[in-house]
């Protein structure tokens, strides 16, 4: 068996003067689904000794001041992990190793085809040796190095760049007929609320807790951080694209300036050296939503998974946990099936609806205005509500479900739809109800001034208006809460610190890690 990754191999796992240099590597969060989807895999007990745990947080809301930060830390539940992103592949490069597994590195694969032979289908790679250049430069190799690999099977896990995944779709998409519902496909979003990051790193004060997630909301910028086994932070800074850091600042006199009016609570943490880093590095782009499908694989001898056939904004840290899910998924249909062929149907079966579902919810959390509100402000507060009053009825909010690693993304969208569906049928129950009892007593207050006949109480061009104003005071209720919520993915997070829904806790601290490594694993086949 053997692996082409497109980048140099990671410095050695125990290399503890290259690890500690916060500055240098992005983290990644590990959740319920990762930590779980690992142990079955069976190299967790090699990755937990090399990540800091996380039991908690620290937020600063907007206006909060520096002395206004709330602190949460849950024991309900257990903590997760956080990694650097080049350190949990030397983990699983090292587990690979001791099983046999040969890698060649910094080999970037250019394209795929497929040709029939005798012993069945069989997959044909062009390779290039790719240099550092190379694996910062998206423009390719030296094409006179390339050269061909065959492989019965390949497993592309080659994530957002989809060089595997654009050939199948380019093959579906040349055919004249297809199987109904069977055209492979990739379906891309457009960017509807872009957003650049730059990380910074810095040092607490030793009288801060090194073991939980420290973030600040301010109307210009989320910043979350997290811990590495040093005991130094990486934050991620979240601004817009035209943010005064994304144009360009001039020196660390003016860094330091926009730090201690944007984050004084932790610009004193912040070396000129992470400054001046900060300045010279241009900012990074979160990935876009996109999901292949129907299926997931080509015949018998190729299959995606991980970024390659889902993508999304690293808020909530499902990308590349759900990326390990996938890989149980494939393992458990190549143990269950007697065929390759069909262990990769079965594969597809169970995860493209995942890829898909995963996508779409992900995506309704990242709408902008009056659709935010539809789509993700306001279920989240009808769904506070009705927990809270009926928790034997209704199930948490969809950030809290999501975190649960026993429950699938379309089993948690199938209970969202129920749930909702009861939601507004309460609703609509209670409003009929409150404009009956509005009518009735207007009615026994008109009678009771001799104003008018019980029977004919209320002039009919007066029963409409009635009739809303249970809805306008729901609409009042909800306008109400949602100022206290906050209007963004982060302040919605933030927001969700009851005991009922402790799991949506997990949500920024997830989002620091996964931004910082772009919500994704490298390129590998």
């Amino acid at each position: 068996m053997e692996v082409i990754d497109r980048l140099p191999p990671p410095p050695g796992v125990d290399d503890e003067g290259t690890w500690s240099d916060a500055a240098r590597f992005y983290l990644i969060g590990i959740g319920g689904r990762g930590e779980g989807a690992l142990r079955e895999i069976g190299v967790w007990d090699q990755i937990e000794p090399y990540s800091a745990v996380v039991r908690g947080r620290k937020d600063w809301a907007p206006g909060a001041g520096v002395d206004g930060g709330v602190e949460t830390i849950r024991n309900d539940r257990p903590p997760s992990h956080v990694i650097q992103r080049d350190r949990l592949v030397a983990c699983l490069l090292k587990a690979a190793e001791e099983a046999g597994v040969s890698v060649r590195h910094e080999t970037d694969v250019t394209a795929i085809r497929w040709e029939e032979t005798d012993e069945g289908e069989e997959a044909v790679l062009l390779c290039s040796p790719c240099d550092e250049a190379c694996a910062v430069d998206e423009a390719g190799a030296d094409a006179s190095r390339e050269f061909e690999l065959r492989a019965p099977f390949v497993v592309a896990a080659d994530g957002v760049r989809r060089t595997v995944g654009d050939a199948m779709e380019a093959e579906d998409a040349a055919k004249r007929w297809v199987m109904p519902g069977r055209r492979f496909r990739i379906k891309r979003y457009e960017d509807t609320a872009v957003r650049v990051y730059k990380t910074v790193p810095f040092t607490p004060p030793k009288d801060w807790r090194c073991d939980i997630n420290y973030s600040a909301r301010t109307a210009a910028a989320n910043f979350d951080a997290l811990p590495t086994l040093s005991g130094t932070y990486c934050g991620v800074l979240l601004i817009k694209p035209d943010d005064a850091l994304t144009q360009g600042l001039p020196d660390v006199p003016a860094a330091r300036q926009y730090f201690d009016e944007l984050l004084p609570q932790f610009s004193p943490m912040i070396s000129d050296e992470a400054l001046q880093a900060v300045i010279t590095k241009p900012p990074s782009f979160l990935p876009k939503f996109r999901f292949a499908g129907p299926r997931l694989h080509r015949g018998a001898s190729t299959v995606l998974l991980g970024d390659a056939i889902h993508s999304v904004k690293p808020y909530f840290g499902l990308g590349v946990n759900s990326a390990f899910e996938d890989v149980v998924a494939l393992g458990r249909a190549l143990d269950e099936a007697p065929t390759v062929g069909s262990a990769l149907r079965r594969y597809s079966s169970r995860r493209a609806p995942e890829a898909r579902v995963l996508v779409s919810l992900s995506r309704s959390f990242d709408f902008r205005g009056l659709r935010s509100f539809a789509s993700f402000i306001g279920p989240i507060i009808l769904d506070g509500i009705f927990h809270s009053a009926l928790p034997a009825v209704f199930a948490p909010n969809t950030l809290a479900m999501l975190q649960k690693p026993e429950l699938s993304f379309v089993h948690v969208r199938w209970r969202k739809r129920a749930d909702r569906a009861l939601q507004l049928a309460l609703l609509a129950t209670l409003a009929t109800a409150a404009a009956r009892l509005a009518a009735a007593a207007l009615a026994a207050a008109t009678a009771a001034l001799g104003r008018t006949a019980l029977g004919a109480s209320v002039p009919p061009f007066l029963r409409p208006l009635l009739v809303c104003l249970p809805a306008l005071g729901s609409a009042l209720a909800l306008a109400g809460r949602r100022r206290s919520v906050g209007g963004d993915v982060a302040d919605v997070l933030a927001a969700q610190t009851t005991p009922a829904e402790p799991e949506a806790d997990e949500g920024p601290a997830e989002l620091t890690a996964s931004s910082a490594s772009g919500g994704g694993t490298r390129p590998g086949y």
